[in-house]
Order: structure tokens, then C-alpha cells, then sequence
């Protein structure tokens, strides 16, 4: 019955609203459909290992997005960061390195590059934010998640939708 024409003619009806000598029923949904649209359905087995390769895939994925996170933060907020170190190592109430650095940095200079490196701290974390949104859009990673329900059917796999669009 899926995807067949049924005709649903009473025999008699009137002539006004008569559209013809049958009507012609819509296919019900594709999940309805043995095998259908998605193809036919995997054994138990099959089933259970494209599971396990597909969060396998997607666990690699989001190992891949969360390092290249890491480092576009890390580089965009390195300044900050070597500012507040700068800082705190040269301060007399904190470390008091002997470091060469310290020997032309007095606490007073101490505590305006810690002031200055959390005031930096903010708008630079809203640029690595922005800059790590754009990469991700612009390297398409958020499409190649795969859905662990295409494990169910066969030829499926590994597709990738061409019509779909991740909004970062």
C-alpha cells in the first residue's frame, strides 16, 4: 500500500464536483515504508556496529572542534595572558621573581598590567568567540555530525546533507 494509488469512486456523485474517475490518495510518510525512501532496513548486527562507528565518528568530530576551541582561544588570548603574568610575577606581594623582567617593573607598573590584562581580558574573549564561530561556519564541521538514527537503514553511512544549514 505504500505509495499506491487507491481510487475511491462510490459509483455515484454529483456532476458539479466530480473531478474525474478516481481520486488519487497521497503516499503515506516515508518512515511508514518498508525500506522505501531511507532503503532497506540493517539486521540487529549491522544495526549495532554503524551505531558504535557513528559515535565514533561523531566523538572524533567534537574531539576535533573542542582542540581547534582550545586554540583559537589560546592564541587570541594570549596577550591578556602574558600581561596577568607579566603582572603577578613582578609583584611584590605575590611572587617577586628575581627575573630580569622585574627589574624594571615596580609594583605600581605591577598593578597596572594586571588591571590592563583583565581589562583586556573581555572584549578578546567576544573576538576568540567570533573568530572560532566563523571558522566552524567556514569549515562546515558542524555538518559532518552524523545522526545516530542513519545507522538503522542501509546506504545511508556516511552522507553528509547538502540541503542542510548549521546557523553558528
Amino acid at each position: 500500500m505504500c505509495g499506491m494509488a487507491v481510487l475511491l469512486d462510490d459509483g455515484g456523485g454529483d456532476e458539479e464536483f466530480d473531478v474525474g474517475d478516481g481520486i488519487r490518495m497521497l503516499p503515506p510518510p516515508p518512515a511508514q515504508c518498508d525500506g522505501g525512501v531511507w532503503g532497506p532496513r540493517r539486521g540487529c548486527c549491522g544495526c549495532v556496529i554503524w551505531t558504535l562507528v557513528l559515535l565514533l565518528w561523531n566523538l572524533l568530530l567534537l574531539v576535533v572542534c573542542v582542540c581547534l576551541m582550545f586554540l583559537v582561544f589560546g592564541l587570541v588570548l594570549l596577550p591578556a595572558a602574558l600581561l596577568l603574568y607579566a603582572g603577578f610575577l613582578c609583584h611584590s606581594r605575590v611572587v617577586a621573581s628575581p627575573a630580569p623582567l622585574c627589574s624594571y617593573l615596580d609594583d605600581n607598573s605591577c598593578s597596572a598590567l594586571i588591571i590592563l590584562g583583565f581589562v583586556m581580558m573581555s572584549p578578546l574573549v567576544v573576538i576568540a568567540a567570533a573568530t572560532f564561530c566563523a571558522l566552524l561556519r567556514r569549515l562546515h564541521l558542524l555538518l559532518y555530525f552524523q545522526p545516530i538514527t542513519g545507522a538503522r537503514y542501509q546506504g545511508r553511512g556516511l552522507g553528509w546533507r547538502q540541503d542542510f544549514h548549521a546557523w553558528v
